[in-house]
């Protein structure tokens, strides 16, 4: 669905949840009205009896209608478990397979043992399922066949349900997946929609082939969990949720074109998102100061949060990237465009675990940087090239040094260190980022007792510093030990650093605890 469909979507959930009840009020009373005129008299009775049966008719399709709608709208948070598809699949022929039988409809299934497990949603999916094999049967109203298959394709496991039905032409099938379209008289039009949005929750797909005159073909595809890295990455363009694999985005737009965008990085603890009020501060302080408007940070939040939620991410990063949008390549603003909305959420673990407990190796590189680093703008290419210097030097991350050998932060961490018993690092300005890891530290520092002195280091200082430590959304605090393989202190993390370290994890505690 399209940002303004999930608006859309949410706003008249609630609005027919509330028509619900006065329909059911407005049922009662035609049900009563209906007692009252049960044997009717006269002609004149018969007639009102008539008119009450029709309307109690037409309250119970608006129910059904306001039922549809609200599964429609309210796919939200999965409760996913590993589940056999097999065994799932046996169990939803037993529940469907005597109402088939009704209809004249035989059910074959070619479901393979040993397909690796899925993370679903039961209750969500075996709706999603049900879905279409209603479907298959309202396409046989003289009865037929319907296939349960699966296989596993390209790292998914993909469910076919195929039916020997009339099928479809290709203009009718460009509709199917779209609300409120059906060529069922009475139908409302929300199954098959309602379908692809409980998948596409799951991170899978719904995709379908057809022909007038032979049957149609749905194909469900699930994403094979990886024990190692976790649920599948999931990613929101433009409103729309899907698997990251999938997500496109124009040539022309100015983030590809001329780096003409902003980006933040936040971490996910056991399912939560941490210090996310800074975050989204930042972003929008980064927007203002580009020009990038139209853009609803509480819209983007949500849909974040959601996704973090789906796809049962436990130990993850949220990565979200705003431009300018696509347009025609010039370099002034484009006008009426509008703003390229990139969400993605990954499982990532603790890739920094082993750093922050025995230190990281780093090298000095040039700060080559634009003058206005305060912006977390995606122009990244001087940090790329940077800690690509540090690698190829066998270090974990660069330090960044300004002609007159001041140093400002790292490529892509703020700079800490301790001179003379002082923390030390370098003031806000335009200079540097202003990371939000960083801001805690200097809370955490303050609550320690822990003087600061929001002053820049410098390269001749690097002898005589007792510790250095670098602080990061990713990296959280990490000690430093060696510069370009030269000791710092007693070349293994430092007091201070572990202090600091205890505190951020007292906090964090305190953050999971509470929410």
């Amino acid at each position: 669905m399209s940002a303004s469909e999930n608006e859309l979507a949410e706003v008249a959930g609630g609005f027919i949840h509330d028509l619900k009840n006065h329909l059911s009020t407005l049922s009662l009373n035609l049900q009563l009205l209906s007692e009252d005129l049960e044997d009717p008299q006269s002609p004149r009775e018969r007639r009102a009896l008539d008119r009450v049966e029709k309307l109690r008719g037409e309250c119970q399709r608006l129910v059904d209608i306001s039922n549809d709608f609200l599964r429609f709208a309210r796919v939200k948070e999965l409760d996913r478990v590993p589940t056999d598809l097999l065994s799932f699949v046996e169990e939803m022929v037993d529940f469907y397979g005597p109402m088939a039988r009704t209809q004249g409809i035989d059910i074959q299934v070619y479901v393979p043992s040993g397909l690796p497990e899925v993370l679903i949603d039961r209750e969500l999916f075996k709706q999603a399922l049900l879905n279409l094999l209603l479907n298959a049967q309202q396409a046989m109203p003289r009865g037929g066949e319907i296939t349960l298959q699966a296989n596993l394709e390209n790292g998914s496991v993909v469910l076919s349900v195929i039916d020997t039905g009339k099928g479809m032409t290709p203009e009718v099938l460009a509709k199917a997946f779209k609300p409120f379209y059906s060529t069922r008289e009475g139908g409302t039009g929300l199954g098959v929609p309602t379908t692809k949005k409980i998948l596409e929750a799951h991170g899978g797909s719904l995709t379908a082939e057809s022909a007038p005159g032979k049957g149609t073909r749905f194909m469900i595809r699930l994403p094979i969990p990886d024990a190692k890295s976790g649920p599948p990455p999931l990613c929101v363009l433009q409103g729309e949720r899907m698997p990251l694999s999938e997500a496109k985005v124009s040539v022309l737009d100015r983030g590809f074109l001329f780096g003409d965008g902003v980006y933040e990085v936040m971490r996910v603890f056991r399912g939560k998102c941490w210090l996310a009020d800074d975050h989204f501060a930042r972003l929008q302080r980064s927007l203002a100061a580009i020009q990038i408007r139209g853009v609803d940070l509480d819209r983007l939040r949500r849909q974040a949060m959601e996704t973090i939620a789906v796809g049962g991410f436990r130990e993850a990063i949220v990565y979200i990237q705003i431009t300018r949008g696509a347009a025609p390549r010039a370099h002034a603003f484009p006008t009426q465009t509008r703003p390229t909305e990139l969400i993605w959420v990954q499982e990532i673990g603790d890739p920094y675990r082993p750093f922050r407990e025995s230190g990281m190796a780093v090298s000095l590189q040039p700060d080559l940087r634009w003058k206005r680093c305060d912006i977390k703008s995606v122009n990244l290419l001087a940090n790329v090239l940077a800690n690509q210097a540090a690698k190829e030097a066998g270090c974990q991350e660069a330090v960044l040094y300004l002609p007159d050998g001041t140093l400002t932060e790292a490529s892509h961490s703020s700079l800490f260190g301790v001179l003379d018993g002082v923390i030390r690092t370098t003031p806000d300005s335009p200079g540097i980022l202003p990371g939000v890891t960083r801001k805690l530290t200097l809370e955490l520092a303050d609550q320690c007792g822990l003087p600061v002195d929001q002053r820049s280091l410098h390269h001749d200082d690097l002898p005589r510093v007792s510790e250095l430590f670098m602080t990061g959304t990713s990296l959280q605090v990490c000690p430093i030990v060696t510069v370009d393989g030269n000791k710092v202190g007693e070349g293994k993390p430092g007091p201070v650093t572990r202090q600091l370290q205890a505190a951020y994890e007292q906090r964090l505690t305190a953050f999971l605890e509470a929410s």
